[in-house]
């Protein structure tokens, strides 16, 4: 990382994201900052914009026994909220404190700024967490013996996993009762239904498998929880007294260091790395799959070696990175200088785009898949637009299309263009623009009527290496992006890419790029700053806005404009300067004027764009 720091203040630009020097304790540490030379970065943090969900969310009602009914109805899967008294403890009224909603929205707030702005779902009433209410017979004896040995409890590993009895006598749990962990039909059913996280009033109990000991402070779910949809969250110790609250530690500081961010993930591990558990199953498949298929993996925490290494189903803390909510190095607490983030390098669980699980089908254990996350985004009033989605989803129309990939360079800031709404609008407005002035509109690639945007969380390497200048040396560009699209199966041969990158290529000074192909590449910043002051859908007297600079680029992927040309400028440019097709085209501009050169009556040999099956009447 270029050594370590020596000074407060000192900065770095560590593989395009900017650190800076930070003193913790008596430390001197890297800490990530914005670039200071960007001046199209996101604003600091001003106004609470979830002020208002928050109060709405953390609302307080009465205490219930019976499910409240539903907000949107029942058919979409959701987290189930319980609190569960067991006879031997007090009840602490957790339930209509507040407490729990606080906790758990503060962890939306945060994953979902991993995921273009949406969190999960939960069960609500008028907009507030539905908290269920419930008490059980037990004396503390009894509730160890649930868990000490799993002899006792035969067909599952961890003792948890027999509280859905528990839920049923209650009438919480809906779904069918998962006898054992071979009860392949009922494990399915549980797949696409609810996921029940339950505050219980109760020390954590053992682990037999990993022998870790009872009357903790930790969240309970074995490695796969025995594919049961059961989350379990310990309010007291061993001695009765208070563990941390659900909502300790309060809202994620985004401005913090990455020591206490980090350091507050570990606090809410069990509602993030255990929801992650579960969701790796995924529906209509098998267990999950391992990151390395067949590798024998150590059990954190085993000193035994015996019993300390198995073949996981589960999450494998030893290939996650060290700042991933997933590391072991999280969970003990360790410092840490890098910011939290699911998955960084994206070949675990979470946008799969790299390494060995990226191509292995829709059954690779990638939780964001997973019909949990919620179809609308955490901020009800963002004018965010469809769920974040790696994989193309299924068309609304056949046959050749263009279709929108939002790649983001390892390391940079992801701005969510994808979720923002800005890549819908830009090809919305080609799409306008297009048909005004041609009478041909564009085929874009839409599911349920909104345009669909891939998102391409790019691996190491798609970046120039420091000091390489891209406009001169070839750099990874939208020929390696779609590549990488084509090596993990997701590429229809029928659509033409467009790839909006966001990162910058260092020193490659063109907004945009293409060949004759399948590909173009739009440059959204160059050395941290939005391209030649580009805006989405509106034309500046200095500069094309990115929906026409799209399909100016749209039109080069068919080989416009060619040497015969009237127009032509000498290179793979028009010379009229009010042509799209012109090389500093900007502003008012219009397609082929005088419908010469590359739409309409073109010359023998050139190509007429106004063929192509990308465009429509």
């Amino acid at each position: 990382m270029g050594g370590p720091c020596t000074a407060v203040g000192e900065t770095l630009d560590y593989q395009g994201t900017w650190l800076i020097c930070r003193k913790v304790g008596t430390r001197l540490v890297w800490a990530r900052m914005e670039d200071p030379r960007d001046t199209n970065r996101p604003a600091r943090r001003g106004p609470d914009l979830l002020a208002d969900d928050y109060a709405r969310f953390a609302r307080r009602l009465p205490r219930t026994t019976v499910d409240r009914p539903d907000d949107g109805g029942e058919a979409a899967p959701k987290i189930k909220v319980i609190y569960a008294v067991p006879s031997f403890a007090k009840d602490r009224r957790r339930d209509v404190s507040g407490e729990i909603a606080r906790g758990l929205f503060q962890v939306e707030e945060w994953r979902s700024s991993q995921n273009g702005g949406f969190g999960l779902r939960y069960d609500t009433f008028n907009g507030a967490l539905d908290v269920g209410y419930m008490t059980f017979e037990s004396t503390k004896e009894e509730w160890y013996a649930r868990f000490q040995d799993v002899r006792e409890h035969p067909g599952f590993r961890n003792g948890l996993s027999h509280f859905q009895d528990d839920l049923r006598r209650a009438g919480w749990w809906t779904g069918p009762r998962i006898a054992d962990t071979s009860d392949a039909p009922a494990i399915e059913a549980a797949k696409v239904g609810d996921l029940y996280f339950v505050v219980f009033e109760a020390p954590a109990g053992t682990y037999s498998r990993t022998g870790a000991g009872p009357g903790g402070c930790r969240s309970m779910i074995d490695a796969i929880n025995d594919q049961v949809p059961i989350v379990g969250w310990a309010s007291i110790d061993d001695t009765g007294r208070e563990c941390d609250r659900v909502d300790s530690g309060g809202r994620f500081n985004f401005a913090a260091t990455p020591v206490s961010q980090n350091l507050w993930i570990a606090r809410k591990y069990g509602m993030i790395d255990h929801f992650h558990h579960w969701m790796r199953n995924l529906p209509g498949c098998g267990p999950a799959m391992t990151p390395r298929s067949g590798e024998p993996v150590r059990i954190p925490g085993v000193l035994d070696e015996s019993r300390a290494w198995e073949i996981r189903g589960g999450f494998n803390r030893d290939l996650s990175e060290v700042n991933d909510p997933n590391s072991g190095q999280v969970a003990a607490r360790i410092p840490i200088t890098l910011p939290p983030a699911l998955d960084p390098r994206h070949d675990l669980y979470f946008h799969i785009s790299s390494d060995k699980l990226a191509s292995a089908g829709r059954c690779n254990g990638d939780i964001s898949r997973h019909p949990l996350w919620d179809d609308l985004p955490l901020d009800r009033s963002s004018g965010r637009t469809m769920l974040r989605s790696s994989y193309d989803r299924p068309d609304d129309i056949e046959g050749p299309q263009v279709h929108a990939v939002y790649a983001v360079r390892h390391g940079a800031v992801d701005r969510m263009h994808d979720t923002g709404g800005e890549i819908e609008r830009a090809m919305r407005h080609a799409d306008q623009w297009l048909r005004a002035e041609t009478g041909k509109g564009l085929r874009i690639d839409t599911h349920r009527g909104r345009v669909d945007v891939t998102y391409l969380p790019l691996p190491r390497g798609f970046e120039a290496p420091a000091g390489r200048d891209c406009a001169t040396v070839p750099c990874p560009d939208d020929r390696d992006m779609l590549a990488l699209l084509a090596a993990n199966g997701r590429v229809d041969p029928d659509k033409t890419y467009v790839f909006f990158y966001s990162g910058g290529l260092t020193g490659y000074v063109l907004c945009g790029g293409a060949g004759v192909g399948k590909s173009v590449l739009l440059n959204l910043e160059v050395r941290g700053r939005s391209c030649s002051e580009a805006d989405w859908t509106d034309p500046r007297p200095t500069a094309l806005p990115w929906s026409l600079l799209m399909v100016h680029e749209l039109l080069h992927s068919l080989g416009a404009v060619c040497e015969a040309a009237p127009d032509w400028d000498g290179s793979v440019h028009a010379r009229r300067t009010d042509d799209l097709m012109h090389g500093r085209a900007k502003g008012a501009v219009r397609i082929d004027p005088e419908r010469r050169n590359y739409w309409g009556n073109v010359p023998a040999g050139c190509t007429d764009a106004s063929q192509s099956p990308l465009f429509s009447g």
